[in-house]
Order: structure tokens, then sequence, then C-alpha cells
């Protein structure tokens, strides 16, 4: 990994943690990612069938609809969600160019690794990094964040396409189930750093909205659930979940819904989230 680059510090931080995204930061003279598991970001449109079957036999159970939901889910925690994180912590946001990223399809057909090729990088005024090739400098966050959505667009427009094209699952659903990936990463970045959740949650808002900026590609539903974990220190007792905007239907053949399911009821959500904890209050 190129320690120089603006993005070392934080994909370092990433992949020391356990949050379910791991960042590979290729430098010049890095070998791109090799085999048939990884995905270069402008070829992932034409292997969608490929990619769809995998989902479908390795995690899915057969139920092609839910495939494309988890599909649509991994495409937003893998590419949104290190992107709007690392704006959210650091000022500083990657440019997701389609020539310039992989995912790995792993276990089960899940998309769960990102590589990255020296992005361009895009940083608020006064960053020391301001001055190195490949960064530009934006005139605050709404900007940054106008910079780096507007990339992730560009990149998923042609998948999100290609899904629909094979299947009957909306565009709009598609979006949606991307849109949870930046409410998620903003509200666990919060949460492990002991920022504000709450404004971590308008912003990621604000950040999601922008996949609406030239076309009105989805409905934001997405909505959040504050919690009082006791088992937490007083003054940060009280936590916010995310309730997804769209459903990936794997209650159809696994029994039970997610906690972050828009179809669960709030009692029920509950209960699942304060499983093996003591009986909380309500924020």
């Amino acid at each position: 990994m190129p320690t120089c680059h603006p993005l070392a510090g934080v994909v370092q931080w990433v992949n020391e943690r356990d949050l379910h995204v791991k960042v590979d930061l290729l430098g010049a003279g890095d070998s791109d990612p090799f085999g048939p598991e990884w995905v270069r970001g402008d070829r992932i449109a034409e292997r969608v069938p490929e990619l769809l079957a995998g989902l479908e036999e390795g995690t899915c159970r057969g139920h092609r609809t839910s495939a494309a939901a988890i599909f649509a889910a991994d495409l937003g925690r893998q590419l949104v969600a290190f992107a709007a994180g690392t704006a959210y912590l650091t000022g500083r946001a990657p440019q997701m160019a389609a020539r310039r990223l992989w995912v790995r399809a792993g276990e089960g057909g899940r998309l769960d690794r990102l590589a990255l090729r020296r992005p361009d990088v895009a940083v608020l005024p006064g960053d020391p990094m301001a001055h190195r090739p490949g960064v530009t400098v934006v005139a605050d966050e709404n900007e940054l964040d106008r910079w780096f959505m507007s990339s992730v667009v560009a990149a998923l427009e042609p998948v999100v396409a290609a899904v629909r094209a094979v299947i009957r699952y909306g565009t709009r659903q598609q979006w949606s189930m991307v849109a949870d990936g930046v409410h998620w990463a903003l509200l666990l970045a919060a949460g492990e750093v002991g920022h504000d959740q709450r404004a971590a949650w308008l912003r990621a808002a604000r950040m999601a909205e922008l996949i609406n900026s030239d076309a009105p590609r989805m409905i934001a539903r997405q909505r959040p659930f504050p919690l009082v974990l006791p088992d937490r220190l007083p003054e940060r007792a009280e936590r916010v979940f995310l309730v997804r905007g769209g459903c990936c239907f794997y209650y159809r053949y696994g029994g039970v819904k997610c906690a972050s399911c828009p179809l669960e009821t709030d009692e029920q959500r509950e209960r699942l989230l304060l499983q093996g904890r003591p009986t909380p209050q309500r924020a």
C-alpha cells in the first residue's frame, strides 16, 4: 500500500477494525487484483448474470430476487460505504472511477473486498495534502459529498441497468439498497469514534439524496431507530440503528427478518437488537 497517498491512513484504520469493509490501496508498482473472483468496476455490468447466480446458489437458496437485493446492498457496502465513511471521518474522499476499482466475490458470492488503484481524491481547504498530484480542493463538505457521490453514481449506473435487464427487480429498489450503505457507514463510523450519531444520520441523508442529483433514481425510505443500550456508559447509552430503505427478502428462505428490515415491527426490532442484554428503556 502506498503510504504517501492521502487515503493511506484511513485505509489502514478501516482494515485494522472489524467494520465489515476491507480495502486494498494499490500503488503504481502493484499488480491488478488477480483471479476470477475479482471484477474491475467497468466490467461488473457484463458479469451481472454470473455474479447473481453465485449469490443465488451460494447464499440465497435459489431466491433470485433476494440475490439481486443483496447484490445491490453489497455494492453499497463495498463501494459507497468506504467513500462515504472516509469523507465523514477525514474530510477526504476518493473518486470511485470504475476503471480504477475492483470488487471481490467471496464466500457465498458475497462482495467482500474492495481494491482501489491510486484514486484521485478531493479534500477540504487547508488540507496538508492539497498540493499533491491527483488531489482536488473543494469548497466545503457539501461539495466534497457531491464530488465523490457523482463518481459512485457513474460507476453503478450501468450495473443497476444490467441487473434490471436480467431480473424484474427495479432500479429504484436497487438504488435504495445502495443508499442504505451510506447510512450504515456513517452510523458505524460515528459509533466507532464517539461522534454524534444523529448528526451523522443527517449527513448520510444528504449524501444519499445526491443519488438523485441529476435524475430521480430512488425514494429515500431509510429511517433512524434510536435505542438505549443499558450495558454502555450512560453518556453514550443511546445508539442509532438503521432501518433500511428496502428488504433483502432473507425471511422468505431464512425464516426470520433482519433487525434492520423495513417490514419488521419496531417492537420485534427492539427485541432482536437487545437479545442477550438487560431490558432497556427506549430512547
